[in-house]
């Protein structure tokens, strides 16, 4: 179905065999392999992600599906962080290019992985501390690929799954780092920056009901942040009024 050149990997066609052991050994090799810290071009990198895109596919039941979706979106997180971004391209371009080959019962396990490669993107620019460089390179390639606005070669089944679950996933990334931070640390992220894709699929989205979904995924998001915001505030209202009160009762005492 697939053939992944062995010159350059250490798994080849094992990627895309029929045997559920033998493409875990290949996931395992790879994972090794891109730890490394090999530098893959562009090519490479798309023969690399269309085996792994028809390992996925021979993947039939439920939990070796999550399992897997969950491994290969991993894989950014064992990388050094200057071949993430070109490595999550590469799993755009693919995944793009070959969606309309899927059927129907197929179409909600690749939801899951491609819910799993945002959500470990996020954690690879959580973990790098939203750097700059990082994260305008991760929205400049969301923008230019599978949200582009006006591209019609890419799916809008794809854009329309991303931004149901952008800012989802994004969440679950946030709370993972607001639990690891102290009482008074304050959690620094660049919204404006993040949000940058739906944004500007909200301005110029090639027809009005992709325009309307990123509006109402972007409003949604804001909402949810300013009733954060509130309950944030409310909760330092109570512990000041705490206080004064702990205080009043020492002075009682007096």
């Amino acid at each position: 179905m697939v053939e992944i050149e062995q010159s350059y990997l250490p798994l080849g066609k094992q990627l895309a065999a029929n045997e559920k052991k033998t493409r875990d050994k290949a996931i395992r090799s790879l994972r090794k392999f891109l730890s490394t810290g090999s530098n893959l071009d562009e090519v490479e990198l798309i023969k690399l992600w269309k085996g792994l895109f028809y390992c996925y596919w021979m993947s039939d039941k439920p939990l070796i599906q999550q399992a897997l979706a969950n491994d290969l979106g991993a894989l950014v997180m064992e990388m050094p962080a200057a071949n993430a971004i070109p490595f999550l391209k590469a799993f755009w371009q693919i995944h793009c290019q070959e969606w309309h080959g899927l059927d129907r019962i197929r179409l909600d396990k690749y939801y899951l992985l491609l819910r799993r490669v945002i959500y470990f993107s996020f954690q690879f620019l959580a973990r790098e501390s939203w750097d700059q460089v990082y994260l305008e390179a991760y929205t400049d390639m969301l923008i230019e690929g599978p949200l582009s606005p006006t591209d019609r070669k890419n799916p809008d089944a794809i854009r329309y799954h991303v931004i149901d679950l952008y800012f989802e996933e994004l969440e679950k990334v946030l709370d993972d780092v607001r639990a690891k931070l102290e009482e008074a640390d304050d959690l620094d992220v660049p919204m404006e920056e993040i949000s940058r894709p739906l944004t500007v699929l909200a301005k110029e989205g090639s027809h009005k009901t992709l325009r309307n979904k990123a509006k109402e995924a972007l409003k949604a998001h804001e909402m949810e942040m300013a009733a954060m915001a509130q309950d944030s505030g409310d909760e330092d209202e109570e512990a000041l009024e705490q206080d004064d009160d702990d205080e009043e009762e020492d002075d009682d005492e007096e």
